[in-house]
This record gives structure tokens, sequence and C-alpha cells, in this order.
């Protein structure tokens, strides 16, 4: 038998112990603000404001004042969230080792049909393989044990807006806000758009390790004090020094940058059935054949990302925001990353919670492997069959008439 009270309880006790931190750095009214949105968010599936207010039961019934107020937050100049944010990753640090895979990735949010939204640029739509008008968004996951993932950051940004100045001065700022608020923990891991020039001077100002994917054409300086073409000299070195492990051939070499004075380790792997390596520059020291499987398994890792920012899209409605202010697109970004940031909260406070909220879910979601679409949808059936429940609790009446 589901005890659906029970369920329903420790589901607030956790949302209280999870907002306490970001609720302490706002003020009273933003600190509603946060409960409220996060739980619609949460129950609702999405963040347009519209449907997340239907699941927002408080002493106001009108549902055109509770839109416009949660517009409101979302928009002023008192509803910063950035205090909110660094209090979030405080809180969750705890949970970062040393050995922490954290996973950096760029995503669109296309807005073709935008026509006046401030900053709007172009941006690569991943789904249409076009440019369109829309913002870019900076995504970085911590990637824990059993695929559980903690969001640490959701940055929309424009390269046209002033403020930013230019994509790798946003990469940069995220970069080292996350790093300073984990302590210095984790393992930064990259895929190929990372590995310009001018991101690697953010690579080397962390004193942390990286993993980070390289198309093949940058050049490199050998061991031998010869600079060469990165995908030549792995060529080469799977002609002459390749390891087989499993079907699989691994090479790996101490190179250096031209004009840097830092140590960096290549590894590259082939995959039975693939003409072209995976080739990763490390800054761990590559000694051995088992390190070098372990820096490729670290870069493997990245594909919890990927499942990351689908499960936004699809499950948490990240990418449909129905505003026309860059500042609530970027505030929406922070309330999603929170709500998703929850879901982990569960996987990791409470087992008994989270079998609950398993047997809520639907058959057609029983064999999901990424739980997070299985745990949702236990949330939302509880949400659906008690639809007050997880809602604010109405103030008595008044008894003085």
């Amino acid at each position: 038998m589901v005890r659906e009270d029970l369920i329903i309880s420790k589901t607030r006790a956790l949302l209280d112990e999870f907002l306490l931190p970001m609720k302490a750095q706002v003020d009273k009214p933003r600190q509603r603000f946060l409960q409220q949105a996060v739980r619609g968010i949460l129950l609702s599936g999405t963040v347009i404001v519209m449907e997340l207010c239907r699941w927002i039961k408080d002493e106001c019934s009108d549902r055109f004042y509770q839109d416009k107020r949660l517009l409101n937050h979302l928009t002023s100049p008192r509803g910063d969230l950035s205090e909110a944010v660094m209090a979030y990753r405080h809180s969750v640090a705890r949970q970062i080792a040393p050995d922490t895979p954290l996973i950096i990735d760029l995503t669109d949010l296309a807005k073709p049909r935008a026509r006046k939204m401030k900053y709007l640029a172009l941006v690569r739509d991943g789904s249409e393989d076009k440019l369109v008008k829309g913002y870019w968004c900076i995504e970085v996951y911590a990637c824990l044990k059993r695929k559980r993932v903690l969001p640490l950051a959701l940055d929309v940004y424009s390269i046209e807006d002033p403020a930013v100045g230019s994509q790798n001065l946003q990469i940069e700022r995220v970069v080292q806000a996350v790093h300073r608020d984990l302590h210095g923990q984790g393992i930064w891991v990259a895929d190929c758009g990372f590995d310009g020039l001018e991101a690697y001077e953010t690579w080397f100002s962390l004193p942390a390790h990286f993993v980070v994917r390289q198309r093949g054409d940058r050049f490199i300086v050998t061991p031998q004090g010869v600079t060469q073409r990165l995908d030549e000299y792995v060529e080469w070195l799977h002609q002459h020094h390749r390891w087989q492990v499993d079907a699989q051939e691994i090479v790996f070499s101490a190179v250096h940058l031209p004009g840097r004075a830092e140590s960096l380790h290549l590894v590259a792997s082939w995959r039975p059935g693939r003409d072209k390596p995976l080739i990763v520059l490390t800054t761990f020291v590559v000694a051995n054949l088992d390190l070098a499987r372990q820096v490729l398994g670290y870069y493997r890792q990245r594909w919890v990302c990927e499942e990351a920012v689908q499960f936004l899209k699809m499950r948490v409605g990240f990418e449909r925001f129905r505003v026309r202010r860059y500042e609530a697109l970027q505030r929406l970004a922070i309330l999603a990353m929170f709500a998703m940031g929850f879901l982990t909260w569960i996987l990791l406070r409470s087992r008994d919670l989270t079998r609950r909220l398993f047997s809520q879910t639907s058959r057609f979601r029983r064999h999901v492997q990424f739980v997070y679409y299985r745990l949702l949808d236990g949330l939302q059936e509880v949400g659906r069959l008690n639809p007050n429940a997880l809602t604010d609790p109405q103030p008595p009446p008044n008894q003085n008439g």
C-alpha cells in the first residue's frame, strides 16, 4: 500500500531543507517566490509561468495577479538570484569529491520567432542544424556515482550583451565561479568546443585537473621538441606505440602547447568500426595504460551532460520559455537548475522516498535508465492525485469576522 501522506510529508521536509540555504540569501518576498516557483516547475513540468501558477495555492485566488506577481519577481532588479546560486553551490559542495567529473557544455536556446527581445543573437539550433535567433546557455554538471547528476550552472547569456563581452569571457566567469564555490574540488571535462587557445588560458589558471577533447588540427610540441600537428603525431604513435585492450587501441604521450611551459599529456583511443580516434589533452600525468584508461573514462562520463539537458528540455520545459525579458529568461533557467537539483537531493538524501516515488511511476517509464524521468513522474503523480497537498497551506479563517 502506497502511503501518499508519508510521501507528501517527506517531500515537503526535503524541499524545505534543500531551499533553506538559498532562501537565507534573499528577502522575504523572494523566499516565498523561490518556494512557489521551484515547486510549481516540478509539479507542472514546465517553466511557462501561466502553467506553473496553477500549482500555486495561497491566499490570493486571482490567477491574473499571481501571474503578474511571478513575472515581477522574474524582472525586478531586487529579484537577482546570484547570491542564491552561490549558496546552492556551497550547500552541494560536500557531494563533490576531488575526482568528481565536472562536465561543461554549451546549449542553444532558439527563439526563431522573436523580434524585439533584448540582446537577441544568432545561435546554432542543434535540432535543425541552422543559425537562428536566440541565446546561448553554459551548462555545468557534476557527475556523481550511480548516474546522479548535480546541475551547477545554467547560465543564459548573449554575446550582444555589453556586460558579457565575449563567449570566452563568459565561460571563464562561469568556470571561475563554480571552481570557487566548490572549493576547487572536481575534474573539469569538456568537449572539443572548449579547446581554443583562449580557453586554455582559463584551464591553466585553475589549480585543478582538466580533460578536453581535441579536434586534432592544433599544433603541439612532442617530447623530442618537434612541433607537429596533433592528429599526425597521434597517427605516428598508433603505428609505433599502441596498446590493445578489449578490442580498443590506446596511445598516450607527454606533450605541451607551443609557447607554453605547462606539461600536458595526450590520450587517444580507437574503437572498432570508427575511423577517427577520440583524442583528449589532460593535465593528469599519464604514465601507464591504467591511467590512460582512467582519463578516457572521465571523458566518457560527459555523455551524462547530454542526458541531463535532454531531460531538462523534455520534462522540465527548459527551452520553452514564454517570456519577453532577457532577465526573466536568465532567472527561469536558474529556477530550472534548482528544480533538477532538488531531484538529485531526493536521490542522495532519502532512499525510502526515492523508492516510494518510483512506485508511482507509469509503466511506460519503468525501464528508463536515466532515473530522473521516473522520479519526476512519481512526484507529479502524487501532485495530480493530491493537488493541494504540496502547495501552500491556506491561512486560517478570520475568527473576528
